[in-house]
Protein backbone atom coordinates (compact mmCIF):
# COMPACT_ATOMS: atom_id res chain seq x y z
CA UNK A 1 0.00 0.00 0.00
CA UNK A 2 2.45 2.52 0.71
CA UNK A 3 4.66 1.48 -2.04
CA UNK A 4 1.61 1.85 -4.54
CA UNK A 5 1.37 5.38 -2.58
CA UNK A 6 5.33 6.49 -3.08
CA UNK A 7 4.94 5.22 -6.76
CA UNK A 8 1.26 7.53 -7.31
CA UNK A 9 3.34 10.26 -5.63
CA UNK A 10 6.14 10.51 -7.45
CA UNK A 11 4.26 10.13 -10.71
CA UNK A 12 2.33 12.98 -9.82
CA UNK A 13 5.53 14.94 -8.92
CA UNK A 14 7.05 14.32 -12.45
CA UNK A 15 4.01 15.68 -14.25
CA UNK A 16 3.90 18.93 -12.71
CA UNK A 17 7.47 19.11 -13.44
CA UNK A 18 7.46 17.79 -16.90
CA UNK A 19 4.49 20.48 -17.12
CA UNK A 20 6.60 23.53 -15.69
CA UNK A 21 8.33 24.38 -18.86
CA UNK A 22 5.26 24.65 -20.86
CA UNK A 23 3.65 27.11 -18.33
CA UNK A 24 7.05 29.01 -18.33
CA UNK A 25 6.72 29.48 -21.60
CA UNK A 26 2.95 29.93 -21.79
CA UNK A 27 2.82 33.59 -24.28
CA UNK A 28 5.49 31.74 -26.84
CA UNK A 29 3.28 29.18 -26.42
CA UNK A 30 -0.11 31.04 -27.79
CA UNK A 31 2.05 32.44 -30.46
CA UNK A 32 2.76 29.37 -32.05
CA UNK A 33 -1.14 28.07 -31.68
CA UNK A 34 -2.64 30.88 -33.04
CA UNK A 35 0.02 32.35 -35.47
CA UNK A 36 -0.79 36.14 -33.53
CA UNK A 37 1.74 37.67 -31.68
CA UNK A 38 -0.65 40.65 -30.37
CA UNK A 39 1.44 43.62 -29.90
CA UNK A 40 0.62 47.11 -28.05
CA UNK A 41 1.73 50.41 -29.37
CA UNK A 42 1.28 54.02 -29.38
CA UNK A 43 -0.68 56.30 -31.68
CA UNK A 44 0.44 59.88 -30.25
CA UNK A 45 4.40 59.19 -29.83
CA UNK A 46 5.95 60.49 -32.91
CA UNK A 47 8.03 59.27 -34.24
CA UNK A 48 7.97 55.82 -32.06
CA UNK A 49 3.89 55.02 -33.32
CA UNK A 50 1.27 57.30 -34.44
CA UNK A 51 -1.04 58.18 -37.48
CA UNK A 52 0.86 59.58 -40.27
CA UNK A 53 -1.26 62.36 -42.65
CA UNK A 54 -2.65 59.00 -44.38
CA UNK A 55 -3.92 57.83 -41.29
CA UNK A 56 -1.42 54.97 -41.33
CA UNK A 57 -0.16 53.69 -38.35
CA UNK A 58 3.93 54.17 -38.64
CA UNK A 59 6.95 54.42 -36.09
CA UNK A 60 10.08 53.45 -35.05
CA UNK A 61 8.08 50.75 -32.31
CA UNK A 62 6.40 49.25 -35.52
CA UNK A 63 9.14 48.57 -37.18
CA UNK A 64 11.27 47.14 -34.01
CA UNK A 65 8.15 44.82 -33.65
CA UNK A 66 7.99 43.83 -37.26
CA UNK A 67 11.73 42.48 -36.94
CA UNK A 68 10.22 40.35 -33.38
CA UNK A 69 7.35 38.95 -35.99
CA UNK A 70 10.21 38.27 -38.69
CA UNK A 71 12.47 36.89 -35.46
CA UNK A 72 9.58 34.65 -34.18
CA UNK A 73 8.53 33.25 -37.19
CA UNK A 74 12.00 32.05 -37.94
CA UNK A 75 12.57 30.58 -34.36
CA UNK A 76 8.98 28.91 -34.74
CA UNK A 77 9.33 27.63 -38.32
CA UNK A 78 6.02 29.09 -39.55
CA UNK A 79 4.04 32.44 -40.52
CA UNK A 80 3.19 34.93 -37.94
CA UNK A 81 1.26 37.81 -37.98
CA UNK A 82 1.30 40.76 -36.02
CA UNK A 83 -1.95 42.18 -34.73
CA UNK A 84 -1.51 46.15 -33.17
CA UNK A 85 -3.81 47.27 -30.58
CA UNK A 86 -3.70 50.79 -29.15
CA UNK A 87 -2.30 51.35 -25.86
CA UNK A 88 -2.12 54.82 -23.86
CA UNK A 89 -0.39 55.07 -20.61
CA UNK A 90 -2.85 54.37 -18.65
CA UNK A 91 -3.86 51.23 -19.76
CA UNK A 92 -0.62 49.52 -21.21
CA UNK A 93 0.63 48.04 -17.99
CA UNK A 94 -3.27 46.45 -17.49
CA UNK A 95 -2.94 44.81 -20.98
CA UNK A 96 0.42 43.08 -20.20
CA UNK A 97 -0.38 41.83 -17.11
CA UNK A 98 -3.86 40.66 -17.83
CA UNK A 99 -2.53 39.43 -21.11
CA UNK A 100 -4.37 41.08 -23.59
CA UNK A 101 -1.32 41.90 -25.07
CA UNK A 102 1.98 39.65 -26.02
CA UNK A 103 4.25 43.16 -25.70
CA UNK A 104 4.48 46.78 -25.49
CA UNK A 105 7.01 48.66 -27.43
CA UNK A 106 6.36 52.62 -27.59
CA UNK A 107 8.43 55.31 -25.65
CA UNK A 108 7.23 53.07 -22.12
CA UNK A 109 10.43 53.78 -19.49
CA UNK A 110 11.97 50.69 -17.74
CA UNK A 111 11.74 51.37 -13.73
CA UNK A 112 12.24 49.57 -10.24
CA UNK A 113 8.61 49.99 -9.61
CA UNK A 114 7.37 48.81 -13.07
CA UNK A 115 9.78 45.64 -12.86
CA UNK A 116 7.10 44.56 -10.06
CA UNK A 117 4.74 43.90 -12.25
CA UNK A 118 6.06 43.33 -15.29
CA UNK A 119 9.16 42.45 -17.45
CA UNK A 120 11.33 44.56 -19.98
CA UNK A 121 13.33 43.78 -23.06
CA UNK A 122 17.00 45.06 -22.97
CA UNK A 123 16.37 48.97 -23.53
CA UNK A 124 16.73 50.36 -27.43
CA UNK A 125 16.69 53.48 -26.99
CA UNK A 126 17.28 56.61 -24.57
CA UNK A 127 16.09 59.61 -23.98
CA UNK A 128 14.93 61.84 -20.70
CA UNK A 129 12.71 64.44 -19.31
CA UNK A 130 12.61 67.78 -20.73
CA UNK A 131 9.78 71.05 -21.37
CA UNK A 132 8.13 72.04 -24.18
CA UNK A 133 7.96 75.93 -23.66
CA UNK A 134 7.43 78.87 -25.48
CA UNK A 135 10.43 80.88 -26.41
CA UNK A 136 11.94 83.53 -24.23
CA UNK A 137 10.34 81.29 -21.14
CA UNK A 138 13.05 81.91 -19.23
CA UNK A 139 12.72 78.56 -18.09
CA UNK A 140 15.38 75.85 -18.33
CA UNK A 141 17.52 75.15 -14.83
CA UNK A 142 15.81 73.61 -11.95
CA UNK A 143 15.30 76.62 -10.12
CA UNK A 144 13.49 78.50 -12.27
CA UNK A 145 10.62 76.06 -12.57
CA UNK A 146 9.37 76.67 -8.99
CA UNK A 147 5.98 78.33 -8.85
CA UNK A 148 5.53 77.38 -12.61
CA UNK A 149 2.73 75.57 -14.30
CA UNK A 150 4.13 72.52 -15.59
CA UNK A 151 1.85 70.19 -17.42
CA UNK A 152 2.39 66.47 -16.82
CA UNK A 153 0.65 62.72 -18.05
CA UNK A 154 -0.54 61.19 -14.37
CA UNK A 155 1.66 58.34 -13.40
CA UNK A 156 4.47 58.97 -15.89
CA UNK A 157 8.11 58.94 -15.19
CA UNK A 158 8.75 62.81 -16.43
CA UNK A 159 5.98 63.74 -13.57
CA UNK A 160 8.21 61.82 -10.95
CA UNK A 161 11.19 63.75 -13.02
CA UNK A 162 9.37 66.79 -12.58
CA UNK A 163 8.54 66.31 -8.67
CA UNK A 164 11.74 65.15 -7.82
CA UNK A 165 13.56 68.04 -9.13
CA UNK A 166 11.51 70.73 -8.16
CA UNK A 167 8.70 70.08 -5.68
CA UNK A 168 7.69 73.78 -5.63
CA UNK A 169 6.33 73.86 -9.21
CA UNK A 170 3.29 73.55 -10.11
CA UNK A 171 1.90 70.35 -11.68
CA UNK A 172 -1.07 70.43 -14.20
CA UNK A 173 -2.52 67.11 -15.14
CA UNK A 174 -3.39 66.65 -18.73
CA UNK A 175 -5.07 63.77 -20.27
CA UNK A 176 -2.45 63.00 -23.16
CA UNK A 177 0.15 64.98 -25.49
CA UNK A 178 -2.15 66.83 -27.53
CA UNK A 179 -4.19 68.00 -24.59
CA UNK A 180 -0.27 69.36 -23.41
CA UNK A 181 0.40 71.38 -26.10
CA UNK A 182 -2.69 72.56 -26.71
CA UNK A 183 -3.05 74.11 -23.00
CA UNK A 184 1.06 75.17 -23.78
CA UNK A 185 -0.31 77.41 -27.12
CA UNK A 186 -3.16 78.76 -24.99
CA UNK A 187 -0.85 80.09 -22.28
CA UNK A 188 -2.98 77.79 -19.78
CA UNK A 189 0.43 76.06 -18.52
CA UNK A 190 4.12 77.60 -18.66
CA UNK A 191 5.55 74.37 -19.98
CA UNK A 192 5.10 70.64 -20.88
CA UNK A 193 7.25 68.04 -19.52
CA UNK A 194 7.98 64.81 -21.49
CA UNK A 195 10.45 62.81 -22.60
CA UNK A 196 12.83 65.12 -25.35
CA UNK A 197 12.60 62.94 -28.26
CA UNK A 198 8.68 62.74 -28.06
CA UNK A 199 8.57 66.20 -27.76
CA UNK A 200 10.56 67.32 -30.94
CA UNK A 201 8.04 65.17 -32.84
CA UNK A 202 5.48 66.52 -31.13
CA UNK A 203 6.34 70.29 -31.53
CA UNK A 204 6.16 69.50 -35.22
CA UNK A 205 2.52 69.10 -35.05
CA UNK A 206 2.19 72.64 -33.20
CA UNK A 207 0.51 75.85 -35.51
CA UNK A 208 3.57 77.62 -35.11
CA UNK A 209 6.35 74.86 -33.53
CA UNK A 210 8.94 78.14 -34.79
CA UNK A 211 7.51 79.79 -31.56
CA UNK A 212 8.11 76.67 -29.22
CA UNK A 213 11.32 75.26 -28.00
CA UNK A 214 12.35 72.55 -25.92
CA UNK A 215 14.52 72.85 -22.82
CA UNK A 216 17.01 72.30 -21.02
CA UNK A 217 20.11 70.61 -23.42
CA UNK A 218 20.62 68.55 -20.91
CA UNK A 219 17.42 66.00 -19.41
CA UNK A 220 16.50 66.33 -15.68
CA UNK A 221 16.29 63.32 -15.63
CA UNK A 222 17.99 60.47 -18.58
CA UNK A 223 15.50 57.12 -18.93
CA UNK A 224 16.08 53.96 -21.10
CA UNK A 225 13.10 52.66 -23.41
CA UNK A 226 12.18 48.66 -23.58
CA UNK A 227 9.64 46.32 -24.59
CA UNK A 228 6.99 45.71 -21.95
CA UNK A 229 5.97 41.95 -21.03
CA UNK A 230 4.57 40.13 -19.52
CA UNK A 231 6.27 38.51 -15.75
CA UNK A 232 8.18 35.26 -15.91
CA UNK A 233 7.93 34.67 -19.32
CA UNK A 234 11.79 33.79 -20.13
CA UNK A 235 11.28 32.18 -23.53
CA UNK A 236 9.40 35.18 -24.86
CA UNK A 237 12.15 37.74 -23.11
CA UNK A 238 14.80 35.96 -24.74
CA UNK A 239 13.52 35.95 -28.32
CA UNK A 240 12.65 39.71 -28.05
CA UNK A 241 16.15 40.36 -26.77
CA UNK A 242 18.00 38.15 -29.38
CA UNK A 243 15.56 40.49 -32.12
CA UNK A 244 16.45 43.42 -30.18
CA UNK A 245 20.33 42.73 -29.88
CA UNK A 246 21.18 41.49 -33.58
CA UNK A 247 18.99 44.99 -34.56
CA UNK A 248 21.83 46.66 -32.89
CA UNK A 249 24.56 44.48 -33.87
CA UNK A 250 23.45 45.92 -36.91
CA UNK A 251 23.68 49.83 -36.64
CA UNK A 252 26.97 49.68 -34.84
CA UNK A 253 28.37 47.72 -37.94
CA UNK A 254 26.69 49.64 -40.74
CA UNK A 255 24.42 47.09 -41.44
CA UNK A 256 21.95 48.54 -44.63
CA UNK A 257 19.27 46.60 -43.49
CA UNK A 258 19.17 48.04 -39.50
CA UNK A 259 20.98 51.30 -40.53
CA UNK A 260 17.59 51.30 -42.66
CA UNK A 261 15.23 51.57 -39.97
CA UNK A 262 17.02 54.09 -37.94
CA UNK A 263 17.28 56.41 -40.41
CA UNK A 264 13.95 56.27 -41.53
CA UNK A 265 13.04 58.11 -38.41
CA UNK A 266 16.26 59.37 -37.00
CA UNK A 267 18.15 59.85 -40.01
CA UNK A 268 19.48 63.36 -40.83
CA UNK A 269 15.91 63.66 -43.35
CA UNK A 270 13.93 61.54 -40.87
CA UNK A 271 11.12 62.20 -38.92
CA UNK A 272 12.84 63.34 -35.70
CA UNK A 273 16.93 63.38 -36.31
CA UNK A 274 19.01 61.99 -33.76
CA UNK A 275 22.94 61.42 -33.36
CA UNK A 276 23.39 58.39 -34.63
CA UNK A 277 27.18 58.47 -33.12
CA UNK A 278 25.45 59.10 -29.56
CA UNK A 279 23.14 55.66 -30.37
CA UNK A 280 26.01 53.73 -31.77
CA UNK A 281 27.41 54.15 -27.70
CA UNK A 282 24.45 53.57 -26.37
CA UNK A 283 23.81 49.83 -28.79
CA UNK A 284 27.44 48.89 -27.96
CA UNK A 285 27.24 48.88 -24.37
CA UNK A 286 23.65 46.87 -24.22
CA UNK A 287 25.75 44.76 -27.13
CA UNK A 288 28.93 43.99 -25.14
CA UNK A 289 26.94 42.18 -22.15
CA UNK A 290 25.70 39.46 -24.21
CA UNK A 291 27.16 36.61 -26.83
CA UNK A 292 27.58 38.29 -30.16
CA UNK A 293 25.40 37.64 -32.69
CA UNK A 294 26.72 36.69 -36.28
CA UNK A 295 25.16 38.94 -38.85
CA UNK A 296 25.74 36.63 -41.81
CA UNK A 297 25.01 32.80 -41.96
CA UNK A 298 28.16 31.09 -42.85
Amino acid sequence: MYKQFAITAITLLLTVTSQAPSWAGRVLDRIRQTGVITAGARTDAIPFGYKNEKGEWVGYSLDILELIRQETEKQLGKPIKLQLVEVTPENRFTKIKDQSIDIECGSTTVTWAREKEVDFSVSYFASGTKLLVKKGSQLETVESLAGMRIGVIPNTTNEKAIKFQQPAAQLVTVKDRLEGLQKLEKGEIDGFASDGIILEGLKQTASNSNALEIVPEYPYMYESYACVIPQDESQWRDLVNYSLIQYMGGIVSDQQSAVSIYERWFGFNGKVPYSRENINSYFQGIIDTYEWIPLIDY
